[in-house]
């Protein structure tokens, strides 16, 4: 984020319930998540889509063509507002909120929706020809980088670091399953942060109690990256509005909690996994803060050995991560991952007087980290 005394603000923050892939979001359009609740985020604020000067919108496995042009539209905006499609992968819907913070900090906006949609059920499949005439051959993933083969699973990544750190079964399944029964204990306090998209809406449906039995029957059938320790794939959206000080004051919302710092960092493609603790460590140096001074912190749990590791090498206190459950109890809608994190830490402080971090690794060396902090 580029220095500037210009102080941001997160003034509202909602998204949709997280439903595994093929379940009961498997028929509803991205942009009719997205519609929804930039919609509601406006209602909240009563702020009408005039008084909006970006809407920035992080999409991971959609068709492309664009897709915030098509959100903005469905959602009822002016066609005068352009809307911006972000794709970077995992780390898009956090990113999406630094950028619209960066653009707040340099006088170019007040207001900004900003953060991620992702539809794991209607994505379009991917195909490639490896070489001119080839037969195309399906792929779920791209390339992440030069001498990257997307034939081979990311979860390969994840059984190298389980070796080489040593972290044992037994505090991976203690991961998930207290993940699990977080999510499960504070269904009621998550509700806050949820609008419905249809009149039979579950709250993140997929968390339930994971007995050692069902996690060692899923590691044998499975593998190594099975779906217990593994974020599922899934559809959501989650976004939250940006604002400067002027327009704080304007609009005087009802929560207002300040974005202290945000950054996007690269390393090398093979370490993402664990780029978010250097992400958290940067940070903490950059403004002057120890472990002690954060309260909350949302770590994205892609794998469960992912967010071990990157607790025990940024020294993240794991009593303050993931209060209400992570991605492992609810899933894993790519693009919106990052802006799930973002949504929760603005519930999560909105009533303390509290600082808290959301961090998030994306694939081919990338992690993204945002300090919030509630006065």
């Amino acid at each position: 984020m580029a220095v500037n005394s210009k102080k941001v603000f997160l003034i509202a923050g909602l998204r949709t319930t997280i439903s595994p892939a093929g379940g009961f979001l498997r028929n509803t359009p991205i942009e009719d998540m997205t519609a929804t609740v930039l919609s509601d985020i406006l209602e909240q604020l009563d702020v009408e889509t005039s008084e909006v000067d970006a809407v920035l919108i992080s999409n991971a496995i959609g068709g492309g063509g664009n897709i915030a042009r098509l959100c903005t539209l469905k959602a009822g905006f002016s066609s005068t507002l352009l809307g911006t499609s972000i794709d970077r992968q995992c780390v898009g819907g956090l990113d999406a909120i630094i950028q619209a913070t960066n653009q707040i900090q340099r006088g170019e906006a007040n207001l900004i929706l900003a953060g991620g949609v992702e539809s794991f059920s209607l994505r379009p499949e991917r195909y490639y020809p490896l070489k001119w005439k080839n037969k195309p051959t399906p792929l779920e993933r791209p390339p992440f980088y030069p001498t990257d083969d997307p034939t081979i699973p990311l979860g390969e990544t994840i059984k190298t670091l389980k070796e080489s750190y040593n972290i044992p079964d037994e505090e991976e399944f203690e991961w998930v399953q207290n993940s699990h029964r977080k999510a499960l204990a504070y269904k009621a306090q998550t509700a806050a942060e949820i609008v419905s998209l249809t009149p039979n809406d579950q709250i993140d449906p997929f968390a339930r109690e994971i007995t050692k039995k069902v996690y060692q029957k899923a590691n044998a059938t499975y593998g190594h990256t099975h779906p217990c320790n593994t974020a599922p794939k899934a559809d959501g959206a989650a976004f939250v509005a940006v604002a400067s000080e002027e327009m704080v004051k304007k609009i005087n919302p009802v929560y207002c909690i300040e974005i202290k710092d945000g950054f996007t960092l690269g390393g090398t493609p093979k370490s993402f996994p664990i780029l978010p603790a250097k992400a958290m460590k940067l940070i903490l140096e950059q403004n002057n803060l120890k472990w002690k001074d954060i309260n909350q912190i949302a770590l994205m749990e892609a794998y469960a050995v992912q967010a071990i590791l990157c607790a025990k090498l940024s020294g993240a206190p794991v009593e303050k991560i993931n209060s209400y459950g992570g991605a492992i109890a609810y899933g894993h809608p790519i693009g919106a991952s990052g802006a799930v994190l973002a949504v929760r830490l603005f519930h999560t402080l909105k009533s303390t007087q509290k600082t808290g971090i959301a961090a998030i690794a994306g694939a081919g060396g990338l992690a993204s980290v945002l300090l919030l902090k509630n006065k």
